[in-house]
């Protein structure tokens, strides 16, 4: 009598700590959920947005979600310094650490050499007026030696030939207005962001020489002075950790507040690796 007893409180005991812990779960979920919706309202942003016509959630299929530890998340994303070889050449080096992150063999110069177009047929006119390539369609100036550098649409068809070239299915992507909130989704989802900022996340240099006359046209481009490109690996309640191939060793946070200033300055650039591997629409 005694044990069938003992078994009837332990089964109940069971069944209520199985309730209260369902409940408390369920509770834990309702709570993260408004706390997303309130994250959402005050960026004003979309919580449906679409980057490239993928949700995120569909973005991330085919990667590793990284770990959180007490609300860090960081990717382990290879770090490559662009010095000595390319000091112009931060976006092909913040594309190369993201493509060894994937699982591909492939080394800073490599992808400059065979994969990167760049232009650096800049002139003056009769009026000293410079003209010169157009960032958004090639890379302005060398990357080994002088110049300025490209936007995202540039390094996302750069990434993609050599993704042609390997017979790889993933394809990079240019992420258009992408907000924070999706972005530290992205980052749960294990997808490494390669976005357009400033060095060190100091304001932007205006300066007279870096403007010039988009080469064919009569459109005038300004390139921002101290444009620095960077992959985003991590997030914190306080900061975005970065693989800054500016001469750090090792994973780098900055504020978030001024990494999303200058992002916001910088026009919202970003782009991101699609693994089509496993995807089916």
């Amino acid at each position: 009598m005694k044990n069938k007893l003992l078994v009837a409180i332990v089964g109940i005991c069971t069944a209520v700590c199985t309730i209260a812990a369902d409940y408390a779960y369920t509770e834990k979920l309702y709570a993260d959920r408004i706390a997303e919706n309130e994250l959402y309202e005050s960026l004003d942003a979309d919580p449906h947005a679409l980057y490239a016509g993928f949700t995120v959630e569909e973005f991330g299929e085919g990667y590793a979600k990284p770990s959180s530890v007490f609300g860090k998340v960081v990717m382990d994303i290879p770090i490559i310094n662009q010095y000595p070889e390319l000091p112009i050449g931060c976006e092909v080096t913040s594309a190369t650490a993201v493509l060894q992150y994937l699982g591909f063999e492939i080394d800073k110069l490599t992808l400059t050499d065979n994969y990167l177009k760049w232009d650096d047929n800049f002139t003056y006119d009769e009026n000293m007026v410079s003209h010169g390539p157009d960032p958004k369609r090639v890379f302005a100036g060398n990357p080994y030696d002088w110049g300025y550098g490209c936007y995202a649409p540039v390094l996302a068809e750069t990434m993609n030939r050599f993704f042609a070239d390997q017979k790889a299915d993933f394809k990079a992507l240019v992420m258009d207005e992408i907000n924070s909130a999706d972005i530290e989704k992205l980052i749960n989802e294990g997808v490494p962001l390669i976005v357009w900022a400033s060095i060190d996340m100091k304001p932007y240099k205006y300066d007279s020489p870096s403007e010039w006359v988009i080469n064919g046209t009569n459109r005038t481009f300004t390139w921002l002075g101290n444009s620095h490109t960077l992959v985003l690996c991590g997030y914190d309640s306080n900061c975005y950790y970065f693989m800054d191939c500016n001469d750090k060793d090792e994973i780098t946070p900055y504020p978030k507040e001024s990494f999303l200033k200058r992002f916001k300055e910088n026009g919202c650039q970003c782009v991101a690796v699609k693994d089509y591997r496993n995807y089916s629409e």
